[in-house]
């Protein structure tokens, strides 16, 4: 982002600049045009027939021009518009076949800048595709008595426009194929961080109930604070029977509809782990009292076995759960310690009947 946004503001730098030295060559196009409409005017004393007259007075306000022609400005020439209203070259600074002589036709490329100029008697500014070397033309109308009697052109070379972009655009250039490469480079490491959480998934989430299986109780195994938790211990009742009598596909339809109900019954801070088999491990975050602890729990087994699992139309099988509760696991030493606990409270569930919960761990035990 801070390379995206360093190539967007080097790009504005570069209009900006640009913009600038425009306005700054215009300026200095005004400057110079009304410097030879000033000679001009001295050397006609207001009557402009005789620029069209006397060879001599025409060669000698040329020659002023050719003065005046630098890198900066290539061409400076005076062109009129004749009866039939076409363009010819009256004046002109040029030296060599670049020279226009006086009556030959001119054919401007900025069509549109010379008839406004000739019209309204304003400046005019247009930009060259730099063709020929050329970027701005300037016109400056020459007005004898209140009428525009011809137009002055100044044709600015691309030599200021190169010595800028000389230096900006290969900087510029280089922050585009930067941030391209940058961009690729983080395409590639998205595509592999991408693939490694797609892999990391698949290796800690049970591919049947879509709950986190023991590959990530490994990984949180040292990051569990005992405090901070209560555990449960599920077992799902005769869940061996479902198998033997329905077959392992059954099974994995009630596996797959408990996982369901466990998530239902849970936060999203709690951790769900299918254990192995029939059973499931459940960490509860944060609860405030042994008896919220003992809410959930039995809420958890009366959401087993008070709705049938659908199997197909013409089947549905009713299921219970028994569940162990270590309520306080800090009392433990260790993680491992307040799961046998758990495991322990299960096995007692079980013996005392099944569907019911047995708790150990609880504040006011002894």
């Amino acid at each position: 982002m801070m390379v995206g946004g360093l190539y967007y503001q080097f790009g504005k730098v570069i209009d900006e600049t640009n913009n600038e030295i425009n306005k700054i060559e215009i300026n200095r196009a005004k400057a110079l045009s009304d410097k030879i409409i000033l000679h001009i005017r001295n050397k006609i004393t207001g009557d402009f027939s005789l620029l069209l007259q006397y060879k001599e007075l025409r060669e000698d306000i040329s020659s002023f021009l050719s003065l005046n022609v630098t890198d900066e400005f290539k061409y400076i020439y005076v062109i009129y518009k004749d009866k039939k209203g076409a363009y010819r070259y009256l004046l002109d600074g040029s030296y060599g076949v670049d020279r226009g002589e006086f009556g030959q036709k001119f054919f401007p490329l900025l069509t549109n800048i010379w008839k406004t100029s000739l019209k309204t008697g304003h400046s005019m500014h247009g930009f060259q595709k730099k063709a020929d070397g050329l970027w701005i033309t300037y016109l400056h109308p020459i007005i004898i008595g209140k009428k525009v009697r011809a137009v002055l052109a100044l044709d600015i070379s691309t030599k200021e426009y190169q010595n800028l972009n000389n230096f900006l655009i290969p900087l510029y250039n280089f922050l585009r194929v930067f941030l391209s490469v940058l961009i690729i480079i983080v395409l590639v490491v998205m595509a592999q961080m991408y693939m490694f959480y797609k892999e990391r998934k698949k290796s800690i989430i049970d591919p049947l109930t879509k709950l986190y299986n023991r590959n990530f109780l490994k990984e949180i195994w040292h990051k569990v604070n005992l405090k901070k938790i209560s555990i449960m211990m599920l077992d799902i009742d005769y869940f061996k029977l479902v198998n033997d009598q329905y077959g392992h596909d059954v099974g994995d339809i009630v596996l797959s509809s408990v996982a369901r109900k466990l998530m239902g019954e849970t936060r999203l801070e709690d951790k769900v782990i299918r254990y192995g088999g029939e059973e499931f491990l459940i960490f509860l975050r944060w609860s405030k009292s042994d008896e919220e602890v003992m809410r959930i729990a039995d809420r958890i087994r009366v959401s087993i076995a008070s709705e049938k699992i659908r199997i197909s139309e013409s089947l549905s099988i009713n299921v219970t759960a028994s569940i162990g509760v270590s309520v306080n696991p800090s009392k433990n030493k260790t993680l491992k310690e307040a799961i046998q606990v758990a495991d322990k409270m299960l096995y007692i569930a079980k013996n005392r009947g099944r569907n019911r919960v047995a708790y150990a761990n609880l504040h006011n035990s002894k």
